[in-house]
């Protein structure tokens, strides 16, 4: 067990390392309501996040099976995804309509604790398959040879972790009350800059593995990755 801890420490820290939560999380605390609201989205995430992992787990056989054993079809689908995320990140380097992020800041300010729920938990779900340290952490659980009820706890405490550095800007934002709200401002606007030239740049890295894997693949029969 304590070996196993050792290892998902610094799997943990990667995966935590989350500016999309973040970003989330930050969004919601400029809201009307900002201690409920951006607790519905870690609670969102947390719920998400874990029932996913167990699921996961349950079919990281199978899952690992179908990728040691890739078809024709999977690599088609690899080339249409890697193209949509190199368009998506060109789309990603225009600049923003003013009147659009006026309209997300109105967004913000009648945003409902219910619909924090449904967006912490959506956001998760569309960003799951990029999740790799969430899969690594899985496959050191299963690995350790853990009864179920000991496996699920540690996948408990793991995802219990994971939101605890989210959940002190809440508690930030309840000692200071309004006086945070330059600070939560300033966070949202130095992750504005550098989300608009790191975001687009991990797309097009992504995107050009995916094509560089499905193009080795058609050439040469054997896939990069």
């Amino acid at each position: 067990m304590g070996s196993l801890i050792l290892i998902l420490i610094p799997i943990l820290l990667t995966d935590a390392a989350n500016p999309v939560l973040l970003a989330v999380v930050v969004f919601a605390l400029g809201s009307k309501r900002p201690l409920l609201n951006a607790n519905a989205v870690l609670f969102g995430w947390f719920i998400l996040y874990f029932i996913a992992g167990i699921f996961l787990a349950l079919g990281l056989e199978s899952i690992s099976e179908f990728l040691a054993n890739p078809r024709p079809i999977d690599f088609y689908i690899e080339t249409v995804v890697g193209v949509l995320l190199i368009w998506l990140a060109f789309r990603c380097f225009k600049k923003e309509d003013p009147r659009k992020k006026e309209k997300d800041y109105g967004d913000a300010d009648t945003l409902k604790t219910s619909s924090a729920f449904i967006l912490g938990a959506s956001i998760n779900l569309i960003s799951l398959p990029f999740a790799i340290p969430y899969f690594a952490a899985l496959d050191q659980i299963l690995k350790s040879d853990l009864d179920w009820l000991a496996a699920v706890m540690t996948l408990l405490v793991y995802n219990l972790l994971y939101v605890l550095p989210f959940f002190i800007l809440v508690i930030i934002r309840l000692i200071y009350k309004e006086k945070s709200d330059r600070l939560f401002a300033m966070i949202n606007e130095k992750m504005e800059k550098v989300g608009n030239i790191i975001l687009p740049l991990l797309l097009i890295l992504i995107g050009g593995a995916l094509l560089t894997d499905a193009i080795k693949y058609f050439v040469t029969g054997v896939p990069l990755f």
